[in-house]
C-alpha cells in the first residue's frame, strides 16, 4: 500500500469509529425518549447511517485499488478508537484488559502491514 492508500484506510477506520459513537448516541436517545420515532432519536439515526454511508463509498473506492487482505487490518483500528471516544464521550470504563488488549491489536496491526 502507498503511504495515501494507508491514510485512506485509517480515515475510513475513523469515519467508522465516528459512526460507531453516533450509533451509541442514537440508542441513548431512543432510550430517552422511549420511542424510535422521536424527532432527536430520528435525525441521530440518520447521521450515524450517512456517516455508515460515506465511510462504505470511501472503502469500495479503497478497495479498487488495494488488495482487501491488505486494507482489512486497517479496520481494527475501530476497536481501539470506538472504546477510547466512548470513554471520552460517554464516560465508559478503559479496563486494564482494554489497555493490554489494544496494545496487542497494534502490535497485530503492525505484523499485518509490514510483514504480510
Amino acid at each position: 500500500m502507498t503511504p495515501l492508500q494507508t491514510i485512506w484506510a485509517i480515515s475510513c477506520a475513523f469515519i467508522i469509529a465516528v459512526g460507531q459513537i453516533a450509533f451509541k448516541k442514537a440508542g441513548m436517545e431512543v432510550q430517552s425518549a422511549g420511542t424510535w420515532f422521536s424527532p432527536r432519536a430520528l435525525v441521530t439515526i440518520f447521521f450515524a447511517l450517512a456517516i455508515y454511508a460515506i465511510a462504505t463509498l470511501l472503502w469500495i473506492n479503497l478497495l479498487r485499488f488495494v488488495n482487501l487482505n491488505r486494507a482489512y487490518s486497517f479496520m481494527a483500528l475501530c476497536f481501539i478508537i470506538v472504546p477510547i471516544a466512548s470513554h471520552f464521550i460517554f464516560k465508559e470504563a478503559i479496563t486494564t484488559g482494554y489497555v493490554i488488549g489494544t496494545g496487542l491489536v497494534i502490535v497485530g496491526l503492525v505484523v499485518a502491514t509490514r510483514f504480510g
